[in-house]
């Protein structure tokens, strides 16, 4: 991790990303970090004193299991939140994130700004639509789809515009499965005319 000093970038990327306009709070400032691929970002060992904003790159999210297996939780990309949950729950996460690539964040710091951001109200409802995001991608799989054969083709139909799925690791941590039950499955739908193969880790539903 490294602290990104250069106020012209940081004013670039607060102007770029309208962050500004989800807070009812002036004179805030925000500090950015770099993290290389491979960086721990946030885990149950550390307590997040802040709020982070995904501007460049892309984070996994996953646990870790008493028996030491892999747990994927969920994949961000551009514009995710992080830190969201522990400002409403103060406590170290049970998860992990995980710098997927080289990723850049901004980030406003919960213990210098508490106590104006629990009257924020523009930035209580953008916690809160954030949350119902996670809340609401676990939900929908859970209840709509019951098995990965059908969480794949909803999470084609609902997260690509172009029905496309791309990147076979990414879908593994949103869809909370396997890589070897993933590609099982991709393969049946393959034969089944349901999807078909468009590149390397590139699956497209079917017209």
């Amino acid at each position: 991790m490294k602290e990104i000093t250069d106020t012209k970038r940081i004013e670039y990327w607060i102007e770029k990303e309208g962050l500004l306009n989800c807070f009812d709070t002036p004179d805030l400032v925000f500090q950015a970090y770099s993290y290389e691929k491979g960086d721990i970002i946030a885990g149950p060992d550390r307590k997040l004193d802040k709020i982070m904003f995904l501007i460049e790159g892309s984070v996994r999210i996953y646990g870790i299991r008493s028996d030491g297996s892999f747990l994927p939780v969920n994949h961000y990309t551009d514009s995710a939140i992080i830190g969201d949950v522990e400002f409403v729950r103060p406590e170290a996460s049970s998860f992990f994130a995980e710098a997927k690539t080289a990723s850049v964040f901004l980030t406003l710091s919960t213990t210098r700004y508490r106590r104006q951001l629990d009257c924020d109200l523009r930035f209580l409802h953008m916690l809160l639509h954030s949350c119902i995001d996670k809340i609401n991608l676990y939900s929908t799989y859970d209840t709509v789809a019951s098995t990965i054969e059908e969480r794949v083709l909803l999470h084609m139909k609902e997260n690509y515009p172009s029905y496309e799925l791309d990147g076979i690791e990414a879908a593994v941590l949103q869809l909370r499965c396997s890589r070897r039950q993933l590609q099982r499955v991709l393969k049946k739908l393959c034969d089944a005319g349901k999807i078909k193969k468009t590149g390397r880790g590139r699956y497209k539903l079917s017209e």
